[in-house]
């Protein structure tokens, strides 16, 4: 129910002009607009023909993927039905058993599935600091580099879109598929951590792979890391003193053990002289799962 509030909540602040136009990219249009070189397109170049890549310009064509659902936000029975159609289609050639609609007029439409071998149906959303903003070509140049690191790393992808949206920045998203669990923190998944000065040598030893670290304007420090496994967090901590710092870090193993999560490490600092603390530790830990 929290999933369906959240979603819900998302959905009816787009405005509605984001779900009134369709605009319809090819496969040929999209290579032509990649930098001379660029690999193929992931996924058609591993030979799965159920990819689709298309530029979408309605919202409730791009569905939120929830544990064993699709979620999307038609205002109407036809774009439910458009959206059925569309997304039935792809479940099916991916292996996926599409089960019965339940649509809500103006609120949300909801299409169930299963797979025999337990498998889901995620999405990967880039962030659009992954990429120089409007330009389509540095784009599609990312999409095609974080879709061949996926595609490597086990996670077929069965659907591939790029977004333009009058609300948002242009971005590409990525429908693939991975080990279904209970616990979908604990799931194989492309994520993004937004933290800054997250260590790629700490998560690597967490069972995570980095795909992509993005610095910020002054090119001075990670802000995001886009990366494969489980849900991953960090946290920093200060204190003046060490033994204040030392604390610290055990009320947060304690607070992120009582939530479901576990601790993964903390990495301590001594500050230089005039910073606004002495000490401070970036402690990183495994998610807690939503309940």
């Amino acid at each position: 129910m929290r999933l369906v509030l959240v979603l819900l909540a998302g959905a009816l602040a787009l405005p509605a002009s984001a779900q009134e136009s369709f605009t319809y990219t090819s496969f040929q249009q999209l290579r032509q607009m990649l930098p001379a070189g660029s690999p193929s397109v992931a996924g058609r170049a591993m030979g799965l023909t159920s990819v689709v890549t298309e530029n979408i310009t309605q919202g409730y064509l791009l569905p939120r993927a929830g544990r064993q659902s699709l979620y999307a936000f038609p205002k109407d029975l036809a774009q439910n039905q458009a959206f059925l159609d569309r997304w039935t289609g792809i479940l099916k050639r991916a292996g996926f058993t599409p089960g019965p609609n339940e649509y809500q007029k103006d609120i949300i439409s909801v299409l169930p599935y299963t797979h025999a071998d337990g498998l889901a149906l995620r999405e990967f959303m880039a962030d659009h600091m992954q990429f120089k903003p409007k330009d389509p070509a540095d784009l599609l140049a990312n999409m095609e580099k974080i879709s061949g690191l996926v595609q490597a790393a086990g996670l077929p992808i069965i659907a591939s879109f790029t977004s333009d949206f009058e609300y948002s920045l242009p971005t590409y998203h990525l429908y693939y598929v991975t080990k279904g669990s209970a616990k979908e923190n604990e799931e194989k998944q492309v994520r993004i951590l937004k933290a800054e000065g997250a260590d790629p040598k700490i998560l690597a030893k967490a069972g995570v792979q980095v795909l992509q670290q993005i610095r910020d304007y002054s090119d001075t420090m990670d802000i995001r890391t886009v990366y494969i496994g489980r849900e991953i967090g960090l946290v920093t901590r200060s204190a003046d003193k060490r033994e204040d710092l030392d604390t610290r870090i055990a009320d947060f193993k304690k607070f992120i053990a009582e939530q479901g999560g576990s601790f993964i490490e903390a990495v301590v600092r001594e500050l230089p002289p005039g910073s606004y603390r002495n000490f401070e530790a970036d402690l990183y830990f495994y998610q807690a799962p939503l309940n």
